[in-house]
């Protein structure tokens, strides 16, 4: 029998910021906002306070958004920096979790868990529960780690909470939201049932992001953490080699959410390469003024390298993009090619290639007519496989279909 997805509560844990504050938790709104309309009950339990810029917003332990999300902060409201403080969120929250936890086993048939990352200690907990107590959990899986990225002794503990969780946990769930095929075949290989895995990408507010048209600034935009991941030194070393026959302006958009800020590494790199003068770099800038500054741009760019994180991802950033009906620069990395074609949607380069990436370039500027015809495809394609009010009624139709 298909449960009445009226009658179901939906409670989503994670250790993300929620409503706002960075791409997964821009993720999150858009899929309660797109939950709650079909079902009467959606919660957010956050494991960790927030964390965005400065960190000195005032926050309130509990709240509710617009659409009618609560979301409730089991420890501290603000993250912490210091390590002491940090043991006493994490001990906080688990006793928050600890007290939660038996009402949800009381209505455990009324009850759906949602799980978006979660540390070690809150996973073990909340999947013990669901698995003995019989309560459906669902697990919304975005990414997959390299080993080799994770050096320190603190960071070699996240590496075994994950893939600990990854392989262990997340298959205890009843079913599986992946954001790309990539993760799908993981959990195939290892005997998980196709019906029970749903692959969606991402999801995109377009009526957020389309935006009158304004005078452009900057030729190239780029929205983002801009860390490793993201391929910025093969950018700057595409304009490096374009910088004496055109002089590409870049808008860098975004910083790291918590912790030390990588701006200054890279505008160090900058200077090393002769760049420095056509590289601008905004910081952490809330949604809106991310739209304002990708707004004026002429070209928007993706240049990931190829590993086992952007194969398995997919970047909230590359909806944006397309949502803007801007043309977009991107390499060949993890599905893209699988989801958009190169030369109708968007232009592709080859990854970890600056010389490929200068060339796309220096073709995009010389054929204008051709890459608006690409931008207005691009928007297509992408609200089809994007748009999260259509997305998440297919995605709720799956979680409340009998299996």
């Amino acid at each position: 029998m298909n449960r009445n997805n009226k009658e179901q509560e939906y409670i989503l844990f994670t250790s993300t910021n929620f409503p706002e504050g960075g791409a997964s938790a821009s993720y999150l709104n858009l899929f309660c906002k797109g939950l709650v309309v079909k079902a009467p009950v959606v919660k957010v339990f956050m494991a960790k306070g927030y964390a965005f810029r400065n960190n000195s917003k005032k926050i309130f332990r509990k709240n509710i958004t617009p659409e009618g999300v609560a979301y409730t902060y089991m420890g501290l409201t603000n993250r912490p920096k210091n390590g002491f403080l940090k043991l006493a969120d994490d001990f906080l929250s688990i006793c928050f979790l600890l007290f939660v936890l038996p009402s949800i086993v009381w209505k455990r048939r009324k009850t759906t868990i949602l799980v978006y990352h979660l540390g070690l200690l809150h996973s073990l907990l909340i999947y013990s529960t669901a698995f003995f107590c019989k309560t459906r959990i669902i697990t919304i899986v975005p990414e997959y780690f390299n080993k080799l990225d994770f050096i320190s002794l603190v960071s070699k503990f996240n590496w075994f909470s994950f893939i600990f969780t990854f392989d262990h946990l997340n298959p205890l769930s009843d079913r599986l939201i992946v954001f790309s095929n990539f993760l799908k075949d993981i959990y195939l290989k290892r005997g998980f049932s196709e019906e029970r895995i749903y692959v969606q990408p991402n999801l995109t507010d377009f009526k957020f992001w389309d935006t009158p048209p304004v005078k452009e600034k900057y030729i190239l935009g780029y929205s983002g953490t801009p860390g490793k991941k993201d391929g910025l030194i093969d950018l700057f070393q595409a304009i490096k080699l374009l910088k004496d026959e055109i002089p590409v302006s870049l808008v860098v958009v975004g910083d790291t959410t918590f912790g030390n800020s990588f701006i200054p590494d890279l505008e160090i790199i900058c200077v090393q390469l002769g760049i420095r003068d056509l590289v601008h770099f905004t910081g952490l800038v809330e949604s809106n003024e991310v739209k304002d500054y990708l707004s004026q741009c002429k070209i928007l760019a993706i240049t990931r390298p190829r590993t086992v994180q952007t194969q398995a991802g997919f970047p909230t950033k590359l909806g944006e993009y397309m949502a803007l009906k801007k043309p977009v620069l991107a390499t060949g990395f993890g599905e893209v090619e699988a989801f958009f074609t190169d030369g109708k949607d968007l232009v592709i380069a080859k990854c970890d290639n600056p010389e490929s990436i200068a060339e796309k370039i220096k073709w995009m500027l010389n054929n204008e007519d051709s890459i608006n015809t690409m931008a207005a495809n691009g928007c297509k394609t992408a609200f089809e496989l994007l748009e999260y009010n259509s997305s998440m009624e297919k995605i709720s139709s799956y979680l409340n279909r009998s299996i």
